[in-house]
């Protein structure tokens, strides 16, 4: 019994590996259907599961709404929050949120050094949602908009 539930485990994390950066989130700095939400880039604090310098992009989202700060967020936006390590020029993690059907997402991503491709670490969606559950009445979201 308990080597099924080692190998399902086994076989979730070899399926996880190799997964890339998806198409629709390469380039979200620059893209026109991404925001920058935070004007100042987000200081590393304690207890931070994102270690690191961050800054969090909303995409797919109208800008009225993010002036606003409209919540719950309409189905299709995806969040994108990066972190660079200090003292460092490019981003170690990725960490993405997509709406869909009402539901978020969570995945996330990343790469020791500059030179290397961003890969999906297999975290579990419950470990993602216990912690942005202290925004549930943000939609989930901690960050909201502040424009540039």
């Amino acid at each position: 019994m308990f080597w099924r539930i080692g190998l399902a485990l086994a076989l979730a994390l070899v399926a996880a590996c190799g997964e890339t950066l998806p198409a629709d989130i390469e380039g979200y700095q620059t893209a026109p259907t991404c925001v920058r939400l935070n004007k100042d880039p987000i200081p590393p604090y304690e207890g931070d599961p994102h270690k690191g310098i961050k800054n969090v992009f909303a995409c797919n989202v109208d800008l009225p709404v993010l002036l606003a700060n409209t919540r719950p967020f309409p189905d299709g936006t995806i969040i994108v929050k990066e972190s660079r390590r200090p003292g460092v020029a490019y981003t170690w993690l990725v960490a993405t949120a997509r709406k869909q059907e009402g539901r978020w997402r969570w995945d996330e991503y990343t790469r020791n050094f500059d030179n290397e491709g961003h890969e999906r670490v297999p975290v579990p969606q419950s470990k993602c949602m216990d912690c942005h559950a202290k925004a549930a009445a943000q939609d989930f979201i901690f960050t909201t908009y502040d424009p540039l």
